[in-house]
């Protein structure tokens, strides 16, 4: 049998805002689709604004071996930079990021930007030589001997003057000789000052430590279209070689492929990415759920509901936090992710942090199963759980999309249990509680913070707090750190029966507004639809779905009809 080579590992960098979404998308697809077996891509996207929907396109993009880092930059410190319509000021963002890698023990990074179209494995270019050089980089052919203009010595003004869009940085010399600083420093503006961008301070402040690579390497379109007559016979083979066969195509210049620049040779290949993009972008809302197979029938009719109000713009992966499960209740829960091209994973749950919870015959050690969803979905950084219990009747994109930031939660309040903080003895700044049927939870926040291990400590310290299970454990925790949702996304059963009195006028608004337009049904309490003598108000469309997605195995969903329940209000 042949031996599979190690996997190797370079780290990329980006940067990008969410204007640049699109183009920093297709950059990541070119580079990923040309990425060698034995290549793992440890990359970092620079930015400070990008939506959670970007951000989850670019982890589907770059899925294992890959890995995905976000690192946050201020933009007020490049605030006063000059900038114009060819570059934002995201172009900055590449001088202040050595010292962050450095600091995650990255050592060299290939910075690219978003106007590139990668056509080969990457990695000979990461591994290139730089002889003790900070930074290796190509010739940029209109200003190749323009250093003397701005400023450079004259014992180093033979240097050649390089483009800044394809950089291989060496962070621990970056970091060594303070380019950074030196950078910033120049950058501030005031009068005479001869450097007019980003580029131009790059080469002034690396004059003479820069390693000047082949020109395949970052093919211009002045390379391309011979735009200017080559500095030696040397550029003029290397130019040749480049336009023969480029390795990273980059489309210079302020016309674009995205906008009007149809005459390039690499226009049709450029286009044939671009078309890919929206399926690229489509984004992946993750649910969870525990199930053991007494609420196999109610799981199923909660995916049915949910995947029958769905759009074509979002795909659904969905997890159980399988109990036992039979193959069987795996069959049936499968036939209905099938029908709508969802995907469906099962994941056996290792007990051993739960032996400290306690069960009884009410509950199973299956309800403290959400406790663990950041360890078992390591990969994940965002998922909305859902208890079985609960019924669809809107497009979950709206929930999903709700921005978290660094909070660790999103939940509605529990219409029954206002005093419950103060019954567990818990000091807090607001006296909410939440119902955790619903939980739209920040993964990479839990882990960040260990919220999962506070949580189970508070079970083993207090049990005799905790009436409500892994629920007085997460409010114990996690109160006061939560956003709170519309009760429209957690309709409870006493909400819609009307069997409490909201506290004041404002949640009683919001109760109604509830009962109008509800999201998610949430049968909690005695009231379930499964049973015969049920009188919730939604009990006939839960059984409706039943009906239609169980019993008589129809393929063909159908949209709810918008008068089911429409009499009880």
């Amino acid at each position: 049998m042949k031996e599979m080579s190690a996997i190797k590992t370079i780290a990329i960098m980006v940067a990008a805002d969410e204007q640049y979404a699109d183009q920093m998308l297709l950059t990541l697809k070119s580079i990923r689709e040309h990425c060698a077996l034995e290549t793992a891509v440890d990359l970092f996207v620079l930015s400070s604004d990008l939506s959670h929907a970007t951000k989850s396109a670019v982890n589907r993009l770059m899925t294992l071996p890959h890995h995905v880092s976000f690192i946050a930059i201020n933009p007020r410190r490049i605030k006063n930079f000059p900038g114009n319509n060819h570059f934002d000021q995201t172009a900055y963002y590449r001088i202040l990021a050595p010292q962050i890698l450095l600091a995650k023990h990255i050592e060299r990074v290939l910075y690219l930007d978003l106007d590139t179209l990668i056509r080969t494995d990457l990695t000979p270019l990461y591994n290139s030589d730089l002889e003790n050089n900070i930074i290796g980089a190509v010739i940029d052919p209109g200003k190749a001997l323009t250093l003397k203009r701005l400023g450079v010595p004259q014992s180093q003004a033979n240097n050649i003057y390089f483009n800044a869009g394809v950089l291989l940085i060496d962070t621990v010399l970056w970091e060594r000789h303070h380019i950074s600083q030196k950078i910033l420093a120049m950058m501030v503006p005031y009068p005479g000052r001869r450097v007019n961008d980003i580029q131009d301070t790059l080469n002034v402040v690396l004059a003479g430590r820069a390693k000047l690579l082949a020109p395949q390497w970052n093919v211009q379109n002045t390379i391309l279209f011979k735009t200017y007559e080559p500095i030696n016979n040397e550029y003029r083979q290397l130019f040749k070689q480049a336009i023969k066969a480029p390795k990273i195509i980059h489309f210079t210049t302020e016309k674009k492929p995205w906008e009007v620049f149809l005459n390039h040779p690499y226009m049709p290949e450029y286009q044939t990415y671009l078309a890919q993009l929206p399926a690229d972008k489509r984004d992946q809302i993750n649910i969870v759920s525990a199930a053991n197979s007494n609420f196999v029938e109610p799981l199923a009719i909660l995916y049915a509901s949910i995947l029958n109000n769905n759009d074509d713009n979002r795909h659904y992966a969905f997890y159980v936090l399988s109990d036992q499960l039979t193959a069987r209740d795996q069959a049936t829960l499968r036939q209905i992710t099938a029908r709508f091209n969802a995907e469906l994973t099962f994941i056996e749950v290792d007990e051993t942090p739960l032996t400290t919870v306690i069960q009884n015959q009410q509950i199973l050690k299956a309800a403290y199963y959400r406790l663990l969803i950041p360890n078992l979905l390591p990969e994940i950084e965002r998922v909305l759980y859902l208890d079985c219990d609960t019924l669809c009747l809107a497009n979950l994109a709206r929930l999903w999309d709700i921005e978290l930031g660094n909070t660790p939660l999103a939940a509605v309040e529990d219409a029954s249990f206002q005093n419950r903080l103060a019954q567990m003895s818990i000091s807090y700044k607001s006296i909410r509680y939440f119902n955790a049927g619903v939980l739209l939870m920040n993964l990479a926040v839990w882990r960040q913070q260990k919220l999962t291990e506070q949580i189970l400590a508070f079970i083993k310290e207090h049990p005799q707090k905790l009436k409500f299970h892994a629920q007085d454990a997460l409010n114990a925790i996690l109160h006061d750190r939560w956003i709170h949702l519309h009760p429209k996304w957690n309709v409870q059963s006493n909400i819609l029966m009307d069997f409490i009195i909201a506290p004041t006028e404002r949640i009683n608004r919001q109760f109604m507004s509830a009962q109008k337009d509800p999201g998610l049904i949430h049968f909690c309490g005695s009231e379930k639809p499964w049973d015969k003598s049920s009188t919730h108000p939604y009990t006939p469309q839960y059984r409706f779905y039943k009906s239609r997605f169980l019993e008589n195995n129809g393929p063909v969903p159908f949209k709810p009809n918008t008068g089911f329940g429409e009499h009880h209000f």
